[in-house]
């Protein structure tokens, strides 16, 4: 499954700009990601201080929840035909600095975070769809890419995005997907990650006890962590 949202909705890269006080493609400027051009971050960005402050100061907020709460109920549960949905409480905020190069899962493959949202580390469910929201224009250094296809060489064939800022790209976890780990691009690229879900989807017998990586401190199962207790909001 694979298409593209058009939002006309919430303008969410103003919104991370006017947290930042500067252009998202010039972060790399104004903020220090650390020394090291390389950065390890499998278990998650949020280790960077950045990222932290945004979630902190920004996300978390209530300005910012009642901003994601319009977005969902006017873009994404339309994607859904206005069905009952889960949804992610709050998106994941992605940035990969200019020059930097960034890993992010265990086993990258030909340069690339190539990867399925349901292998480990987050064994995220087959039953929920992925909604990616660059808040940049991308070029070909920083885009995101998926694999929809394999050639008769069984080498993956790779496609850009490349969609414009604001705009979702969906599509299934159980697609190849990710980004070249160095941006050799001029500018700093940051999305928006999350997942939705119709409710009548959510199928208990897909999940199992599974432990996920490390969230707050403390190891979860799949069945507990993928609920809305922690990870969901019903709209």
């Amino acid at each position: 499954m694979i298409g593209v949202i058009r939002n006309t909705s919430v303008r969410f890269s103003e919104v991370i700009e006017s947290f930042f006080k500067s252009r998202i493609e010039v972060l790399q400027d104004n903020y220090d990601f650390g020394p090291e051009k390389r950065i390890n971050v499998t278990g998650g960005q949020a280790e960077l201080t950045p990222i932290q402050e945004c979630y902190d100061k920004l996300i978390n907020t209530s300005y910012f929840k009642s901003l994601w709460h319009t977005f969902i109920l006017e873009v994404i549960k339309p994607y859904f035909e206005d069905q009952p949905i889960y949804c992610q409480k709050l998106p994941s905020i992605r940035i990969f600095p200019a020059d930097y190069e960034i890993q992010y899962i265990d086993e990258p493959k030909d340069g690339m975070n190539l990867h399925m949202d349901n292998e480990p580390p987050f064994y995220h469910p087959t039953f929920e769809t992925n909604f990616w929201m660059p808040l940049i224009d991308c070029d070909h250094c920083n885009d995101l890419y998926f694999c929809d296809d394999i050639g008769s060489d069984k080498r993956l064939w790779t496609k850009r995005v490349n969609i414009k800022k604001n705009d979702i790209f969906v599509f299934s976890g159980d697609i190849i997907h990710g980004n070249i780990m160095h941006n050799k691009s001029f500018n700093t690229r940051a999305s928006l990650d999350f997942k939705a879900l119709k409710i009548s989807d959510y199928d208990t017998s897909l999940i199992s006890d599974t432990l996920l990586v490390k969230k707050r401190g403390q190891y979860y199962k799949q069945t507990d962590w993928y609920s809305e207790q922690y990870y969901y909001d019903a709209f």
